[in-house]
C-alpha cells in the first residue's frame, strides 16, 4: 500500500468514526409526527407515546399539531413529517381522486366513532312569535335530511361520505373547531354538530345536557358499513347511557421510505408500542382510547413492513 493510498484510507476511517461520534453526542434524529388539535384525541397519544417510547426505544418524537387528517395526509404527502395519526375513512376517500401510494400503516389504533350532536330542546319552525309552529326533534342521522351540520378537520370528509353513503342530504358547514361550531349549534344557525375521535371526546367534557347525541341506526348503519364498523357511544354528564353510531379506523401513518436508516426508527416505534401497551392502558392519566388498541390487529390500509434488511411495504 502506498502512502497516498494509506493515508486516504485512514482519512476514510477518521471520517466515518468522527461522524459516528458526532452523530451519538447529538443523540437520535428528530421524528416530526402530525397530530390534530390541542386537547384532541390524537395530541393526548401523542404525549403519551412520546412519554413511554421516547426513552424506551431511543426516539425523539416531536409533534406538529393539525387540524386535522387531510392537513396531517399532506404533510405526509410533501415530506414535512415522517409519521402521522390519520383516519382511514379520510385516507380511503382521498384514494378514490388521487395518488397515496406513498402513504402506509405503521400501526392499527383505536376506533374513531362518529359523534352527532344537536340541542336537546326542539327545534320550532314556522308560526308567528313562537305560536304556531311546528316542534322538529333530533334524534337520529334520519332526522337530519336537508338540515345544516357542521364539522371541522378530518371531520368534513367523514360528513361528506357519510351523506353521500347514508343518503341522508345535509347540507355540511366547515368550522375550525369544535369552540366555532357548538357556538353555530347554540345560536341555531346550524342543526347539528358531527366530530370524530376516539371517545370519550376531551373538548365534550364542558358540555351540559343542554345537548345530546344522536344515534346512528339501521338502516343507515347498513349501508355505511362497508366504510365504518358498529360502535356505541356513552357519556353520562349527558344523560347517555348507550348510543348506536358507527366507528371508522385510526391508524399511525408514514411515508413508504426504503433505506433502513430511515425506516429503522419508525420500526422501533412500531415495537415499542406494541411492547409497552399495556403500560399505555394502564398507567393512570393516559387516554382512555388506548384501552381499545390491539397491537395484534391488521390496519384497514396497506402496511409498512421490512423484510431481508430493507425497507418495502405488504399490500393490504
Amino acid at each position: 500500500m502506498t502512502t497516498r493510498t494509506a493515508l486516504r484510507a485512514w482519512t476514510l476511517a477518521t471520517t466515518a468514526a468522527l461522524t459516528t461520534t458526532l452523530a451519538a453526542a447529538q443523540g437520535p434524529a428528530p421524528i416530526p409526527v402530525s397530530t390534530g388539535l390541542p386537547q384532541g384525541t390524537y395530541a393526548s397519544m401523542f404525549k403519551d407515546l412520546s412519554e413511554i417510547c421516547g426513552a424506551a426505544a431511543g426516539l425523539a418524537l416531536v409533534e406538529k399539531p393539525a387540524s386535522g387528517s387531510d392537513e396531517s395526509i399532506d404533510r405526509l404527502l410533501r415530506n414535512e413529517v415522517s409519521a402521522a395519526f390519520v383516519q382511514t375513512d379520510v385516507l380511503h376517500a382521498r384514494r378514490t381522486t388521487e395518488d397515496l401510494g406513498s402513504v402506509r400503516a405503521l400501526v392499527a389504533l383505536h376506533p374513531e366513532p362518529v359523534h352527532l350532536l344537536a340541542l336537546t330542546e326542539p327545534l320550532l319552525e314556522g308560526g308567528v312569535f313562537g305560536l304556531g309552529g311546528r316542534k322538529v326533534h333530533f334524534n337520529t342521522l334520519g332526522d337530519l335530511g336537508k338540515r345544516r351540520v357542521g364539522a371541522w378537520g378530518g371531520a368534513l370528509v367523514t360528513a361528506r361520505l357519510v351523506q353521500l353513503q347514508a343518503e341522508v342530504d345535509f347540507r355540511v358547514t366547515e368550522f375550525n373547531g369544535p369552540e366555532d361550531a357548538m357556538q353555530a349549534l347554540r345560536a341555531r344557525r346550524i342543526d347539528a354538530v358531527l366530530a370524530v375521535g376516539g371517545a370519550p371526546l376531551a373538548w365534550m367534557r364542558g358540555l351540559d345536557r343542554g345537548v345530546k347525541l344522536l344515534s346512528v341506526p339501521e338502516p343507515w348503519a347498513g349501508k355505511l358499513r362497508h366504510v365504518y364498523r358498529p360502535a356505541t357511544l356513552r357519556y353520562s354528564h349527558l344523560g347517555t347511557q348507550s348510543v348506536a353510531t358507527v366507528a371508522t379506523e385510526a391508524v399511525l401513518a408514514v411515508r413508504d421510505v426504503r433505506s433502513v436508516a430511515a425506516a429503522a426508527p419508525l420500526l422501533r416505534l412500531r415495537t415499542c408500542l406494541q411492547q409497552e401497551l399495556d403500560q399505555l392502558r394502564d398507567t393512570v392519566g393516559r387516554h382512555s382510547a388506548w384501552a381499545q388498541v390491539d397491537a395484534t390487529a391488521m390496519p384497514h390500509w396497506p402496511v409498512f413492513e421490512r423484510v431481508s434488511g430493507r425497507a418495502t411495504t405488504a399490500k393490504n
